[in-house]
C-alpha cells in the first residue's frame, strides 16, 4: 500500500514523500511513526480534517500541518 504523507514543516521535511504501509494505519500511529506529537499537529486526509482514530488507507493523501497560535 501507498500513501502520499506531506508534512508542511520546514524542519521535517522538504517536501512530499511517499510511505510504504504494510496495513492500514489510524493517523495516530502514523504520527507516532514519524516521530511527531498529535497535539502539535493537525492532520488533512484527502482534503477532510481527520481524527486521531481515523484509518489512512492505501492511495490516500495525507497533509500535517503544524498547529500555530499567537495573536
Amino acid at each position: 500500500m501507498d500513501a502520499e504523507i506531506d508534512i508542511t514543516h520546514r524542519a521535517l521535511s522538504a517536501g512530499i514523500a511517499e510511505i510504504q504501509l504494510t496495513e492500514a494505519k489510524t493517523v495516530r500511529e502514523l504520527l507516532r511513526e514519524l516521530g511527531l506529537l498529535h497535539r502539535h499537529f493537525v492532520v488533512l486526509v484527502d482534503g477532510r480534517r481527520a481524527l486521531l482514530d481515523d484509518e489512512v488507507a492505501e492511495g490516500q493523501r495525507v497533509i500535517v500541518l503544524p498547529i500555530i497560535a499567537g495573536g
